[in-house]
């Protein structure tokens, strides 16, 4: 049972539709090769940089905290290494 559509343009929406695409937009002016163009700032790197600067210091921390339990895990496994060595 398919749906039929409504005949009326002005329930479908379709009028709206045609009407937008046929209006023509503004001629467009060709760039020149010898035109100078403003750079336009990426918003993906400015929020690529927010997101840098927001994590940063989690970074730093996770990576201190790493190594804290990396150093431990060695001083305790070469404590325990050495320690049955000597019971054998």
């Amino acid at each position: 049972m398919a749906a039929r559509r409504k005949s009326e343009l002005h329930y479908t929406g379709d009028a709206k539709m045609k009407t937008a695409a046929l209006k023509s937009p503004a001629p467009v002016k060709p760039v020149e090769a010898d035109a100078d163009t403003p750079p336009v700032a990426s918003p993906a790197k400015q929020l690529q940089d927010q997101l840098e600067a927001h994590y940063q210091p989690l970074s730093r921390q996770m990576a201190v905290i790493l190594v804290s339990l990396l150093v431990a895990f060695a001083f305790v496994g070469g404590w325990m290494g050495g320690s049955s060595a000597g019971l054998v």
